[in-house]
């Protein structure tokens, strides 16, 4: 795959993509032709900007410092039009060349790049003072201080003013010393997240098929690997990669890319649209931001004002509610939600640049703090307090950082997994590769904030104890209630959504705390059981003994409360008592049998059956001396149990029946 532009470049050298720098100012100021200086390259490709003299769609090319290094130029339009590619080429930039003409001095578009980068959060750079060749000495000094008057409180503010031709090389090398000594002293930051690329261009290459161009702003990837296009469903696998114009296996973020994916040469994708690792990024339209409104803005930021939205290379319409307050005035910061006219690929921490469709204008830039994937844009109060909880737990904290990615991880499973999250959960919520997510959690486990529940599945200290008071009151309401001392398995579960891993520990520490134990299918509950026992002694033996002494007579439980003078709610509790403990079989609403009689009904049923291969289920009553009440509910009991199976009018036994006696 080869996509060379004009200009000489060395293949002898295999250079180490330190970082990607951009050019902005205003239109003819001599950006293209200082990086043409810098590279060797004509970064104007297109017929109509070599005609017109005039950069219309970003231009990229490698900036070779030495030492095996090379600084990633991108050279954005200046003109007022092209905004949107402007705003497209500083996403993920680390340092600019802001270009200022000697003959013209500061611009519209000047003033404008300047904000567009400072909301983009660029903080690095250099002046060039271009067009030397054409004013005065005089010039060039009284111009430089009017430009350190105009940076006073912008981003650029200590940066150093290099006086430059690109016609008669004056002051070259001096600017060339400083352009390297500034990008060498900047630490370029590693990013950990999964690969993101903002799709800048996309063509076909003859033998090759569909080409798409960008700079990543997370990750890295490889030859080979699956990318997926969002939004969209089409997955491709990358056959070659090229990182400025040379082979290379692997690419990464700050790099401009070139990826070959001929699985997309029938549906080949559009600017705007994201690569990345299928499976991670979903569209959007609804964000919860924090914007900050540009210095001197002359008419207000409006509530529900219509807005052209930009992040990365995507330009879409919508409108901005503000959250705080009914106007947001030059220089004001507030809380926002932003619905765009379409779903769009971003991620959390994302900036993007809000203008006016007419008169076009940029009016504020902010961060994504927030995400809704629901059609329906959250309620106010809602919106602001999820801003302001993401910012207090995030504050001070940057996010590239191996704290900042602990931070990350911390947060997705404190707020978006409220019964924990798999090792692929967390990776998914927090764009980071399962190593990374893995890796940081050993650290964050040693801080007791967090414990596996298994291998791959890990719960936040706080959340499991949100799950472990929701159990808790749940039963305590079914204990108030319905006055019950167990309940079944499927009923305390049904109303949770925990995986079994989460029940396990749940279940065993409310065993530990002796709240409740497990008997089978059922939970007895042992704090309201122990009270009962410690109370209730006489009666439960009074019960005890009825229910030993009538055998296969016994009374039903609404007969009890005249026998026992005690109400039937009482009756009701003290059977359920001496249900699970195990004294008693309740085999219908109305039969109970003691557990000796039961064990003795159950024998006489095996020893039948055994002889006889059968047990005639009419005559079951004969041989407990009972009536066909009692003889159907111990039959129908033992079915249930699995002991026997009833084959027409008679019963016989299972093949596996010894093992569900009771």
């Amino acid at each position: 795959m080869k996509i060379r532009p004009p200009g000489v470049l060395r293949d002898d050298i295999n250079p180490d993509v330190i970082m990607m720098v951009c050019t902005a100012g205003h239109i003819d100021h001599g950006k293209t032709a200082l990086v043409k200086l810098l590279t060797g390259c004509n970064t104007d490709r297109l017929k109509i900007e070599q005609e017109r003299g005039m950069s219309i769609e970003l231009g990229f090319a490698p900036c070779y410092l030495g030492e095996n290094l090379c600084a990633g130029i991108v050279d954005v339009p200046g003109h007022e039009k092209f905004i949107k590619n402007m705003v497209a080429g500083v996403s993920g930039i680390e340092m600019t060349i802001l270009v200022i003409a000697g003959d013209d001095g500061i611009m519209p578009q000047t003033v404008e790049h300047i904000q567009i980068m400072e909301l983009l959060g660029i903080r690095r750079g250099i002046i060039a003072l271009t067009k030397t060749d054409l004013v005065s000495r005089e010039r060039i000094q009284q111009l430089t201080e009017e430009i350190k008057s105009f940076l006073k409180g912008a981003f650029l503010e200590n940066s150093v003013i290099c006086p430059v031709s690109s016609e008669t090389f004056e002051g070259y090398p001096e600017f060339y010393d400083t352009l390297v000594k500034q990008i060498k002293s900047i630490v370029a930051k590693k990013r950990y997240g999964i690969f993101r690329m903002p799709i800048e261009r996309v063509f076909s290459s003859a033998g090759f098929g569909t080409v798409v161009t960008g700079i990543p702003v997370d990750g890295k990837i490889e030859v080979g690997a699956k990318v997926e296009v969002v939004p969209g469903d089409e997955i491709g696998k990358i056959r070659g990669i090229q990182c400025f114009l040379r082979d290379t296996s692997q690419g990464a973020y700050g790099q401009c890319l070139a990826l070959n994916i001929p699985d997309f040469n029938r549906k080949p994708p559009e600017r705007g649209q994201v690569i990345c690792i299928p499976g991670y990024l979903k569209p959007a339209s609804i964000f919860q931001v924090r914007i900050k409104v540009v210095d001197g803005l002359q008419t207000p930021l409006r509530n529900s004002e219509q807005i052209k939205f930009h992040t990365g290379t995507m330009e879409t319409t919508g409108k901005v509610y503000l959250l705080e307050a009914k106007t947001l005035s030059g220089g004001e910061s507030g809380l926002a939600t932003i619905v765009v006219s379409r779903p769009i690929a971003v991620a959390m921490n994302d900036k993007f640049i809000l203008r006016r469709p007419s008169p076009a204008e940029t009016i504020a830039g902010g961060e994504i703090l927030g995400i809704c994937y629901e059609k329906n844009r959250p309620q106010k109060s809602e919106a602001v307090k999820s801003i302001k909880s993401y910012l207090e737990f995030h504050n001070g904290v940057d996010l590239t950082t191996g704290e900042g990615l602990e931070k990350k991880i911390e947060y997705s499973l404190l707020t978006k997994h409220s019964s924990g999250g798999s090792l692929e959960n967390i990776s998914i919520e927090t764009l980071l590769p399962v190593d990374i997510v893995k890796e940081h959690l050993k650290n964050l486990l040693e801080s007791k904030k967090f414990f596996a529940l298994s291998e791959d599945y890990y719960i936040h200290t706080k959340v499991y104890s949100s799950c472990l008071s929701e159990v808790e009151s749940r039963i305590n309401k079914i204990i108030t209630e319905k006055k019950l001392l167990s309940l079944s398995v499927g009923d305390l579960h049904k109303d949770f959504s925990f995986p079994p891993s989460l029940w396990e520990r749940i279940e065993k520490n409310l065993e530990d705390k002796k709240f409740i134990r497990r008997a089978g299918n059922k939970f007895l509950l042992q704090s309201i059981a122990e009270k009962i026992k410690d109370s209730e002694t006489d009666l439960l033996n009074k019960l005890i003994t009825i229910y030993d002494e009538t055998g296969f007579k016994s009374p039903r439980p609404d007969e009890l409360p005249e026998m026992l003078n005690i109400p039937q709610g009482k009756i009701d509790q003290l059977i359920e008592y001496l249900y699970n403990d195990g004294k008693i079989i309740r085999l219908s609403k109305n039969v109970i049998l003691s557990f000796k009689f039961f064990r003795q009904a159950q024998d006489i049923v095996v020893k039948i059956i055994l002889q006889n291969g059968k047990l005639n289920s009419a005559d079951f009553k004969y041989h407990i001396g009972s009536s066909r009440k009692y003889a159907l509910a111990i039959l129908d009991y033992l079915d249930f149990c699995g002991v026997t199976m009833r084959i027409d009018n008679d019963r016989k036994l299972t093949s596996d029946y010894m093992r569900h006696l009771i």
